[in-house]
Parts: C-alpha cells; structure tokens; sequence
C-alpha cells in the first residue's frame, strides 16, 4: 500500500514538471524563485553583518534602525562591486 503524497511531495513533484517542460531558465522567472533566493539572501546577510535582534523599542525608532542597517549594506555592497567595463 503507498501513502497517498503530502501537500509537500506534489508541490514537489509539480516543479519538477514544471521544470522538465519549460527549462530551468523560464521556471525560474515564471515561477518566482530567483526574486525569493535573492530576497532570502539578503535577510541572511542583514541578520548575519547587523545582528539578529532589533536595538529600539519603538516601531518609529525600529524602521529608523532598519533604514539605517539598509544604507550600510548597501554602501558595503557598493564598495565591493568591481568597476566593469565592455572591452571592444
């Protein structure tokens, strides 16, 4: 006797047709997952560099300290971007 499948192992199962039919490329796009892995990535990388907890008690003071933490990702994101230039 099989188990009938979780929620889970037919969300899987239908990427994985997904992903046979349309090309790992296109799945990526329609369905989403490259903006959530960005997304998550960044999280991380907030979580990890300005720490786990917020500092103020306030909701005002906590979008301040999260505007705050934003603008020094970025500005060390910024700092190690490569300058690129097209070669002819």
């Amino acid at each position: 006797m099989n188990p009938r499948p979780s929620a889970a192992q037919k969300e899987r199962n239908r990427n994985i047709r997904s992903i046979r039919e349309l090309g790992r490329r296109r799945w990526h796009t329609r369905s989403g997952y490259s903006t959530r892995s960005l997304v998550e990535n960044t999280v991380f990388r907030y979580k990890t560099i300005i720490g786990r907890s917020m500092r103020s008690r306030t909701f005002d003071g906590q979008r301040v300290e999260v505007q705050l933490a934003s603008k020094i990702l970025n500005t060390m994101a910024l700092l190690g971007m490569p300058d690129s230039y097209r070669v002819e």
